[in-house]
């Protein structure tokens, strides 16, 4: 057996961590007594450097000689764009890892100069990318093509939420779950339906924040285990919409609450908002299918206000409107 290099560093900006990078720290530890690895980052990168140094403490959380450190320094990034590049990397690197430092780990060319400038050696891994073939540029931009190198923690933050809106009776709950199971995903079920039901088909001005609250709650556990879209029946300005139309004279209690949870909240990535053009049925739970055109409307124009991308789909045939969703689905995502 080969003997260990005392100390090893794995640096670079992980953006995000893909399973070439993982690859690359696993042969460090595998090769080191310790290992230090610096997650790099500036503050005008796409992905937030606390999110990609947390990503990676979680996954390697039970590793106790890797030392993860967040770091957030606005430094140069390459040898051209300051002339003491070399010498400003060597303190930063002698002033993160142990003096034991003997050995840097990495997949590109600049562990050449690097460690020669560090005194130790390089330990390159995997230079032309065979193992993993992918890269944190890729992965950002055709995430979907490269959704088996994203490890399962990073996942959730890529999946796209798709949010199914309507009026009453225009087919959201079957919808949601259809287009689930045909991308072979999850979906989360219409939270105030279940409350409603749960009090007799009746609900109180007391009950809508708790329903946006449990929504989140279970869209947050569902989309741990999602695979690239998630499917959502309705969300909260469907909640807000309905606390006025349900409540008339109390939802002024609630009112500030939404707004400021819709003003505070990322948009989802894509807004079915389904037509009352098709039959209305009613099952004993509906109590606007006379007003689904004014309902419709109003959700309407909400998306409109707050700037949220939607795509109306319509047709009185069940089979024409699935289809039309299936389609927008594939060519918005090049699935």
């Amino acid at each position: 057996m080969e003997e260990k290099y005392k100390s090893g560093l794995v640096l670079g900006k992980f953006l995000p961590p893909h399973r070439g990078h993982l690859y690359l720290i696993d042969t460090a530890l595998e090769n080191s007594e310790k290992v230090t690895l610096l997650v790099c980052s500036l503050e005008n990168e796409p992905i937030p450097g606390d999110y990609r140094f947390n990503w990676l403490k979680e996954i390697y959380k039970n590793e106790n000689r890797l030392t993860i450190i967040n770091f957030k320094e606005e430094v140069p990034q390459d040898p051209s764009e300051h002339p003491n590049f070399w010498n400003i990397w060597v303190d930063i690197a002698r002033k993160n890892c142990p003096s034991d430092l003997d050995v840097i780990f990495t997949s590109e060319t600049y562990g050449d100069p690097y460690s020669e400038k560090l005194g130790i050696k390089h330990h390159l891994v995997d230079l032309e990318r065979k193992t993993f073939p992918t890269s944190g540029t890729k992965v950002r931009t055709e995430t979907f093509n490269n959704w088996e190198f994203i490890p399962d923690q990073i996942k959730p933050y890529f999946v796209k939420r798709i949010a199914i809106m309507g009026p009453e009776s225009v087919g959201k709950s079957i919808m949601t779950k259809k287009l689930a199971n045909y991308f072979n995903t999850n979906f989360v079920i219409e939270y105030g339906r279940t409350i409603y039901e749960a009090n007799g088909n009746k609900v109180s001005i007391k009950d809508f924040i708790p329903i946006s609250e449990g929504r989140q709650s279970l869209e947050d556990w569902v989309i741990k285990k999602s695979n690239k879209l998630l499917f959502c029946d309705t969300e909260d300005i469907t909640t807000y919409i309905f606390s006025k139309m349900y409540c008339p004279l109390e939802y002024k209690q609630t009112e500030s609450w939404f707004l400021d949870i819709l003003k505070e909240k990322e948009k989802y990535d894509l807004y079915i908002l389904l037509k009352p053009d098709c039959k209305a049925k009613q099952d004993g739970t509906r109590n606007f299918l006379e007003e689904r055109w004014e309902h419709y409307e109003v959700i309407k124009q909400e998306l409109i206000n707050r700037g949220c991308e939607f795509i109306e789909v319509g047709g009185v045939e069940w089979e024409e409107r699935l289809k039309s969703c299936i389609s927008l689905v594939q060519s918005t995502y090049n699935l």
